[in-house]
C-alpha cells in the first residue's frame, strides 16, 4: 500500500469525477449527493486496494482499534477543487464562506446531514 493511502481521503479517480462534475453552477444539494457517492466510491477503492483504517489508540480501554473512515464532505470537495487549480484560493474562500452559511441555515452537519436535535 501507497505511503499514506490509510489517511487518504481524494483518491486519482475519486479526483477525476470531481473535475468532471464541478461547476459553478452546481447546488450544495447537488454537491451534498455527489460527496456521497464520492464516499462510496472511495469505500470500493480502499476495499479493492486492500487498504484497512489507521489505527488509533482508545483512551477509554487502552486498546488499539481501526478508525472510523469519515464520509467525504462538500468542504473537503472545495479544498480538492483549490489543490488540483480548478479553483482559485479566492473561489475556495467565497465558497467555503457560502457553504458555512447553507449549513447553518438549514441545520447540516459538515457532511450536509441534518443535525441530530437534542432537547424538548
Amino acid at each position: 500500500m501507497p505511503r499514506g493511502d490509510a489517511q487518504r481521503v481524494w483518491f486519482r479517480p475519486m479526483l477525476k469525477e470531481l473535475e468532471q462534475f464541478w461547476s459553478p453552477d452546481v447546488s450544495w444539494e447537488a454537491m451534498i449527493e455527489f460527496c456521497r457517492r464520492m464516499t462510496s466510491f472511495r469505500a470500493l477503492i480502499r476495499k479493492a486496494k486492500g487498504i484497512q483504517s489507521p489505527m488509533m489508540y482508545c483512551h477509554s480501554c487502552k486498546e488499539m482499534h481501526r478508525t472510523k473512515i469519515e464520509e467525504v464532505s462538500p468542504r473537503s470537495a472545495l479544498f480538492a477543487l483549490q489543490k488540483q487549480g480548478v479553483i482559485s484560493d479566492e473561489e475556495l474562500k467565497s465558497l467555503d464562506r457560502d457553504w458555512a452559511k447553507y449549513r447553518k441555515q438549514n441545520q447540516l452537519d459538515a457532511c450536509g446531514n441534518p443535525k441530530a436535535h437534542t432537547g424538548s
